[in-house]
C-alpha cells in the first residue's frame, strides 16, 4: 500500500497478524538521497579510561528517515575522535559497514582522561560530529537497593584522587572551599589531582586557605587559580598551563613545588596581571621545597617600597627555598619569562639579573653564575647565594643600592635600630616607622642627619617596649627642602614585651575557635612557620574576645600580638 501525505512517501504491508506495519519512509518523489549522519546513540557524559561503550549512527534523508534505499545506506561508516584534549587513542570496531542505514559501533573505549572529547563519523562525503563527553573516573557505592550509584567524583590518576574544578555557584563562584563548585561536590583535598572543567561558567577558583595537591591540570580551561594571601603546594606536577591558564599570584601567597629532585627541572606557571613563568633546575645535590610568587613592578625594597625607575624588566620574581643559605653542588638554574609590555621604556641595554638581600646593600647584581639573554627569556645558570626578590635590570644603569645597612634588635625593653652611610647630601633627618600590615606606616623615632658628609656615619635609635607595634619597620631620610628617600624595610619581633603569653589548650586541637576571656581590645596576626600573614584581626568584647580560627588549613602557626602576647598552636585535621 503506498499512501502520499504532504510531499512524503510512506510504504505499509501486513505483519502476518493482519495489522499494518510502516516498512518505509521516504520522499514521495523518488529514490531517497543521503544528506546527514546523525548520532542515534552518542558516548556517555562521562566515561572512564579504557572503559567501552557502544555508538550507533545513522543515515537519514533530509527529512530525517533512514534512506535504506540510498546509495550510503550499506557503505562502510568509519569512527574517529574530532576533538582530542588529552591526545587520547580510540579503540574498537571501527570502521563498520551499515546495514539498512544503520552503523552499530560496539566496544569503542578512550585511553586518556580529559575533558570536552567528541567523535567524528564519516561515510561517503557525509560527516558527524557527536555531543561533547568527558573521560575520567567514578567511585561507585552501593545504595540500599543494591545498585549502584555515584558516591564521588573522585577518579584515580597515577594513583591520586583525581577532582574537577566547575565553578558557579551564585555568591560564592570562586571559593575553592566551596563543596558545590567542584564536580559532584568533591572539593580538592591533600594529595588530590585537581583538573580544570573547559566547559564550566569561567569562574575560575580562589585558595581560602593553605592548600596542597599532588597535581593540577589547567586543561585549556581558559581558568586561573588564584593565590591571594594563601600558599599553593604541589607535590608531584603541574601542566596544561599557558598565557590564559596560569596561577595567579595577587597577594602574598605563592606556587610551592614540594620535593624538586637534584638534577630536575620545574616549571613554575606564575604571574600576576600577565604570564610570567619561571623554569627552576635544582642542581643542589638534594631535594629541596622551592617557592615563587611574582609582582608587577621592582619596587625599592624587594617586594614593597616605590617602584624603581631604572630601565627594567617590570617584574619581581619572589623565590624561596628551604634551605636559602645552603646551595652546595653546581647551585640552580633560572629561566625568566616575560612579554613585551613588562618591559620599561628605556628599555635596558645590556640584560643582567639582580638580588634583593635586605640584610645587606638592598639590590645587587648576581655575578657569580652564567648569564644569558634572549628576546622575552633570560637564563641564569649556578646560582649559589641567597634566596629572596630578584629582577632583570641594566648592567649600565644598576638597580640602586641603598644604606650600608638597616638594622634592629631586641634589646633589654627596647627595640635597637642601627644604620650607616657611606655618604650624605642635604640630609636633615633620619625617620624611623612602623606597621602592623606594611601598608600604614606612623614615624616611631627620629635622628638627626650628617647634613653634608663624604664620610661613614653610624647611627643607633633605642624605642621602649611600650611604643613598639611593629613588626613592619622602615628608614627614610628627609632633605632640607623636604624631599624624602625611602631605603630598605624589616620584619622584627620581640619576645618579651609588656603582657604574658596566650595559653592556648588543648594544643593540638580540631577547633574553629578560643576565648581567651581578655579584658581590653588587643590586635592580632597568625603567621604561618615561613613568617608568611595568614590571618590578621582585631579581639573586641563585642566579639567575645574569640580567636577565630576556623579559615586556617591544619598546620602549624604563631599567634602574635603587637603588644608581644605570642602563642604557638598545631591544628589538626
Amino acid at each position: 500500500m503506498l499512501s502520499v501525505a504532504a510531499g512524503h512517501a510512506q510504504y505499509t504491508g501486513g505483519n502476518g497478524k493482519g495489522d499494518a506495519v510502516i516498512l518505509f519512509q521516504g520522499t514521495a518523489n523518488g529514490p531517497q538521497v543521503a544528506t546527514q549522519l546523525v548520532f542515534s546513540t552518542s558516548p556517555p557524559t562521562v566515561v572512564s579510561p579504557g572503559e567501552t561503550f557502544p555508538v550507533v549512527v545513522e543515515i537519514q534523508d533530509a527529512a530525517g528517515n533512514l534512506a535504506v534505499f540510498s546509495s550510503e545506506a550499506n557503505g562502510s561508516v568509519a569512527l574517529a575522535i574530532d576533538n582530542n584534549p588529552a591526545s587520547g587513542t580510540l579503540s574498537g570496531t571501527t570502521p563498520v559497514t551499515a546495514v539498512d542505514a544503520v552503523a552499530s559501533f560496539s566496544g569503542m573505549s578512550i585511553d586518556n582522561a580529559g575533558f570536552g572529547y567528541s567523535l567524528e563519523a564519516t561515510v561517503s562525503t557525509l560527516a558527524a560530529t557527536s555531543s561533547s563527553f568527558d573521560v575520567y573516573s567514578i567511585f561507585l557505592g552501593g545504595n540500599a537497593d543494591g545498585g549502584d550509584v555515584a558516591s564521588s567524583g573522585l577518579g584515580t590518576q597515577n594513583g591520586s584522587s583525581l577532582v574537577i574544578w566547575r565553578g558557579g555557584v551564585s555568591g560564592n563562584e570562586t571559593d575553592w572551599a566551596t563543596a558545590a563548585n567542584w564536580v559532584y561536590g568533591v572539593p580538592a583535598t591533600t594529595g588530590d589531582v585537581v583538573y580544570m572543567e573547559p566547559n564550566g561558567n569561567g569562574h575560575h577558583p580562589v585558595l581560602a586557605a593553605n592548600t596542597q595537591i599532588a597535581s593540577l591540570f589547567f586543561n585549556g580551561a581558559g581558568k586561573k587559580v588564584e593565590l591571594g594571601n594563601f600558599d599553593l603546594t604541589l607535590t608531584e606536577s603541574i601542566g596544561q598551563f599557558g598565557a590564559t591558564e596560569y596561577v595567579q599570584s595577587n597577594g602574598t601567597g605563592s606556587l610551592i613545588k614540594d620535593d624538586l629532585a637534584n638534577a630536575t627541572s620545574f616549571t613554575f606557571p606564575i604571574g600576576n596581571s600577565s604570564y610570567n613563568p619561571l623554569s627552576i633546575t635544582n642542581n643542589t645535590g638534594t631535594a629541596e621545597w622551592f617557592s615563587v610568587r611574582v609582582r608587577d613592578e621592582i619596587y625599592e625594597y624587594g617586594t614593597w617600597g616605590n617602584a624603581l625607575t631604572n630601565p627594567r624588566v617590570k617584574r619581581t620574581w619572589d623565590i624561596g627555598k628551604e634551605t636559602p643559605n645552603a646551595n652546595a653542588g653546581l647551585g640552580v638554574d633560572f629561566v625568566f619569562n616575560w612579554n613585551n609590555d613588562d618591559v620599561s621604556s628605556p628599555a635596558p641595554t645590556t640584560y643582567a639579573l639582580f638580588h634583593h638581600d635586605p640584610n645587606a646593600n638592598g639590590w645587587e647584581e648576581v655575578v657569580v653564575g652564567n648569564p644569558n639573554h634572549s628576546g622575552t627569556s633570560f637564563s641564569f645558570s649556578g646560582y649559589t647565594g641567597n634566596f629572596s626578590p630578584f629582577g632583570i635590570g641594566d648592567q649600565t644603569q644598576p638597580l640602586p643600592v641603598d644604606l650600608l645597612y638597616f638594622d634592629a634588635q631586641c634589646g633589654n625593653g627596647s627595640l635597637d635600630f642601627s644604620w650607616a652611610t657611606a655618604s650624605e647630601t642635604n640630609n636633615r633627618v633620619f625617620v624611623v616607622e612602623q606597621s602592623a600590615d606594611a601598608t600604614l606606616w606612623q614615624s616611631i623615632g627620629e635622628y638627626e642627619g650628617a647634613g653634608y658628609s663624604s664620610s661613614t656615619n653610624s647611627y643607633t635609635l633605642k624605642v621602649p617596649f611600650e611604643q613598639v607595634q611593629g613588626p613592619y619597620f622602615r628608614l627614610y631620610q628627609e632633605d632640607f627642602n623636604g624631599t624624602r628617600a625611602y631605603f630598605q624595610g624589616l620584619h622584627r619581633e620581640c619576645v618579651g614585651f609588656s603582657g604574658a603569653e596566650w595559653q592556648l589548650a588543648p594544643n593540638p586541637a580540631r577547633i574553629e575557635s578560643y576565648a581567651l576571656g581578655l579584658e581590653q581590645d588587643l590586635d592580632y596576626r597568625i603567621c604561618d612557620l615561613q613568617g608568611r600573614v595568614v590571618q590578621l584581626g582585631r579581639l573586641t568584647e563585642a566579639n567575645s574576645y574569640r580567636l577565630d580560627l576556623h579559615g586556617l588549613a591544619p598546620g602549624m602557626y604563631w599567634i602574635h600580638s603587637p603588644r608581644g602576647v605570642k602563642a604557638f598552636i598545631k591544628l589538626r585535621n
